[in-house]
């Protein structure tokens, strides 16, 4: 037997019947939610993993995570990054090249533009916050054809998710169990999720504690500028005054903060305690510190939104944009996913079956700056080249071998990216810049490049 056909024998062997060959745990996912060590409190369902809300909800589970939307700072950073991405046109792109394939993404590029469909994104991106989110589908029969007439995004704390990760819906005659929805019904955005965890991870399990730091500060700030912005009175009573007496100073001394005179007993002690404190750290600083934590947690960045006394250059603002449109197209990408596998795919299972399924995409806008900025450097690295290939053909028109010539010609890297054929037709036609005018003299040159150029010319003469 030839060494192909033992290898070819050997190869079929080893293939076989994959039914037989491939082993029953493989085909099967052995670390479920059912045993899986990580999720609390076992149950009917599965409950949310996230350690902050364990540790800081209360029982209030996420309602904790509106409250950081309460926050200025914390709910421009969110509705950047959201806002970001809903101003970018979409566009749907068919699953495959088949006419059905095409048909279907007009299909949904149709029923799509019947909708509200950038409020819709909109309330799914919530669970960039919270971990997931939940809308509901409410369908119609439109002719031969079967459309969503509306979507209603739900709050979150009204599901729950069973050990194969389907949600259910919490009611008050199923509290904790919930009951089971039907397909094609509820379309759920995860985020930030890992492993059996069906309610993902959003930001809130992070800007939870910089937003309760600020929103200390700020009570801490508040106490420091009512203590400061006055002067505390100090009554000094005589000696053996009764405790009524001393309460009627005391009610006296503190409507003095609002009053411009008041009256005391005489052989009473009245003064203003000023109060006084160094340093330079201020409660601003400690304030401006945890909004700059919520920026880089957010977004990513912190230029784009503020600027510190040190200020920044123009291409480490750049650098912090880029941050941001990655952090948005990731975004953007995941969003992407969740649509095909549940509200394009229902339209297409439900009008079109068998077609590929298509993709909504949210494009990034092109930076037309720096597309021209691009270009014009572009421009003057071919004027460069062009510049000096005619030079170095100039002076190949010197020799009159050609096959001496090419070697001349592709010695230099002017060369590099032009083809085979390129270069032997500019070699027959050396001659013709024979008299191209001089190279610029290096000592007068404003190319930087021009001296080194120049050195190299004259040593392969």
């Amino acid at each position: 037997m030839r060494l192909t056909d033992r290898v070819q024998a050997a190869m079929a062997a080893f293939a076989g019947d994959g039914r037989k060959n491939l082993p029953t745990a493989a085909k099967t996912l052995i670390a479920t939610a059912a045993n899986d060590i990580t999720i609390p409190y076992f149950s009917g369902v599965m409950q949310n993993a996230d350690a902050t809300l364990i540790d800081q909800g209360g029982g209030r589970g996420l309602a904790i995570y509106d409250e950081i939307e309460r926050d200025t700072h914390a709910f421009a950073m969110l509705q950047k990054r959201k806002k970001t991405l809903i101003a970018r046109a979409w566009e749907v792109e068919p699953g495959g090249d088949r006419p059905i394939d095409q048909e279907a993404a007009e299909l949904v590029q149709e029923q799509l533009g019947l909708l509200p469909f950038d409020r819709i994104c909109e309330d799914l991106l919530d669970a960039t916050l919270k971990g997931f989110a939940v809308s509901e589908i409410v369908w119609m029969r439109d002719g031969a054809r079967i459309r969503p007439e509306w979507i209603k995004s739900h709050d979150q704390r009204r599901f729950a998710f069973d050990f194969e990760g389907k949600l259910r819906l919490l009611t008050w005659a199923a509290m904790r169990q919930g009951v089971s929805l039907p397909d094609r019904k509820f379309i759920v955005h995860r985020v930030g999720g890992k492993g059996n965890a069906p309610y993902g991870l959003g930001l809130g399990h992070r800007l939870f504690w910089p937003v309760l730091f600020k929103r200390e500060g700020i009570a801490f700030w508040l106490h420091f500028l009512d203590k400061f912005a006055a002067p505390t009175v100090v009554g000094k009573s005589p000696y053996g005054s009764l405790s009524d007496e001393q309460r009627r100073l005391l009610d006296e001394l503190a409507a003095a903060r609002s009053r411009s005179a008041i009256v005391v007993p005489i052989g009473t002690d009245v003064e203003f305690l000023e109060a006084s404190r160094s340093g330079s750290v201020t409660y601003e600083q400690f304030l401006d510190y945890w909004d700059r934590q919520i920026s880089i947690c957010t977004t990513g960045e912190t230029l784009t939104t503020q600027v510190n006394d040190a200020g920044g250059s123009r291409a480490l603002g750049e650098v912090h944009q880029e941050m941001l449109d990655l952090l948005v197209d990731s975004d953007g990408d995941l969003l992407a996913d969740t649509l095909r596998d549940t509200l394009t795919a229902w339209i297409v299972g439900y009008n079109i079956p068998g077609a590929a399924l298509p993709s909504v995409w949210r494009v990034r806008p092109k930076n037309e700056r720096a597309a021209a900025e691009m270009g014009q450097a572009r421009a003057k690295a071919a004027e460069d080249t062009t510049r000096a290939l005619r030079a170095v053909l100039a002076q190949a028109s010197e020799i009159e071998d050609d096959t001496v010539a090419r070697e001349f010609v592709v010695s230099f890297e002017v060369t590099d990216t032009l083809p085979d054929a390129a270069i032997d037709e500019l070699v027959v036609a050396r001659h013709a810049f024979a008299t191209v005018p001089a190279a610029p003299d290096p000592a007068v040159t404003s190319d930087p490049t021009a001296p080194a150029f120049a050195a190299r010319l004259k040593k392969k003469r």
